[in-house]
């Protein structure tokens, strides 16, 4: 059937509105969840290559994020060797995965952050963009992370300009007008989701 790629900007509420799908019913694919669990298996090849390039990073035998993240995001060179490490394994099981339920009779989404970044919408039927104005990702990142200016938008430096995204998107959805509003226009946005899936379904 059909499947979705969301992305946004950090704290845009991309997580909001995948939790919000799978309540709903569609299986999820999380990249940043997926990272999250190859940082704690001391088995995996990822634990081991960022634990041999940044000894920095560990908490005892733990990779913090926090730690990691404070060496990378302040060096171009170390950020793009992590993500070396980390991007080709995590992109190779989203691959699989997506190609894996286009298969079956289910809506599935997939957070990717970097989808843009990383030119990965060809693997999905759809891409929505979850976007939040600069102002207000920035007071989001220092409040959740505790970031301070500067390095909340050294973060969003990273990611490619929301103009650009919205040009790209299939579904954009805006985060601007609070909680309640953002979980009425991912409802209004689930119903499109299901049409789209029952148009591809008449298609085949």
């Amino acid at each position: 059937m059909s499947v979705f790629g969301i992305t946004g900007n950090l704290a845009s509420g991309k997580s909001t509105v995948t939790k919000l799908f799978e309540r709903k019913g569609a299986v999820v694919f999380d990249a940043d969840a997926l990272v999250h669990k190859y940082y704690r298996d001391k088995k995996s090849t990822v634990y081991k290559k960022v634990v041999a390039n940044f000894p920095q990073a560990l908490e005892g035998a733990r990779i913090s994020r926090k730690k990691l993240g404070n060496v990378v995001f302040s060096n171009d060179l170390k950020l793009h060797k992590l993500e070396k490490i980390v991007h080709p394994v995590i992109i190779a099981e989203l691959k699989k995965w997506a190609s894996s339920w286009k298969k079956k009779n289910k809506i599935a989404v997939a957070e990717v952050p970097l989808l843009f970044e990383k030119r990965l919408a060809s693997h999905f039927d759809g891409v929505i963009l979850v976007y939040t104005s600069n102002e207000l990702l920035k007071k989001r990142i220092i409040k959740k992370y505790g970031f301070s200016p500067s390095q909340s938008s050294r973060r969003l430096s990273l990611y490619l300009p929301i103009k650009e995204k919205i040009k790209r998107a299939d579904f954009v959805i805006n985060n601007n007008e609070g909680l309640a509003a953002f979980k009425r226009k991912a409802n209004l946005l689930w119903k499109e989701l299901l049409a789209f899936k029952t148009n591809k379904h008449k298609g085949c």
